[in-house]
């Protein structure tokens, strides 16, 4: 099988509970979306895109030229309505794969990607995503057979639940990934 995966960043939501646009959030010299885009252009990473969806104007300044802009109409509906178009964005380019990443977790690192696509040669038909705590999630890679699942979420529901109900999935143990900025007072000091 030819190997053509497309990694999208989900970053349309409207960040109520951060009080305004955490995609544009500095940590250091970067922004939040700045820095998810900076490891996926520093990994093994083919394609890259960004699906944009309330903020949209204030949020596309940030984005690296070479990145792919989604843009999302559904946002409201919940993070359901962001995977379904990575998902047809896959499918419409014919991906093998589909990773996506969320731009609100501080520690993925272009080292994270390169091991989850790694891992993805061996058994590329199985879905590799990380573990942190008691549950799993993204960064997450989804085969090409799994597409279908993601166009079926709806509302707030998002790729978790393929993840647990896939058989054998590969996990990545990624602790960190239990750190994600919800509001201002989880931005690092």
């Amino acid at each position: 099988m030819d190997r053509n995966v497309l990694s999208v960043i989900l970053a349309a939501g409207a960040s109520t509970r951060f009080g305004s646009p955490k995609q544009i959030a500095k940590i250091g010299a970067q922004t939040l979306v700045e820095h998810v885009q900076m490891e996926l252009v520093n990994s093994s990473a083919d394609k890259v895109a960004i699906v944009l969806g309330s903020n949209r104007e204030v949020v596309q300044q940030k984005v690296l030229p070479g990145v792919s802009v989604l843009v999302n109409a559904q946002w409201e509906e919940g993070i359901a309505a962001s995977v379904r178009l990575a998902a047809e964005c896959a499918i419409s380019q014919k991906a093998s794969h589909l990773l996506l990443l969320v731009c609100d977790q501080l520690h993925v690192s272009a080292c994270l990607i390169d091991r989850i696509l790694s891992l993805s040669k061996f058994e590329p038909e199985k879905i590799v995503a990380c573990r942190y705590g008691e549950t799993v999630g993204v960064p997450a890679l989804f085969p090409k057979q799994y597409f279908n699942s993601l166009l079926a979420l709806k509302g707030d529901t998002g790729a978790k639940s393929v993840i647990k109900q896939a058989d054998g999935v590969h996990l990545v143990d990624f602790p960190e990934g239990l750190t994600d900025i919800d509001c201002p007072a989880d931005m690092p000091k």
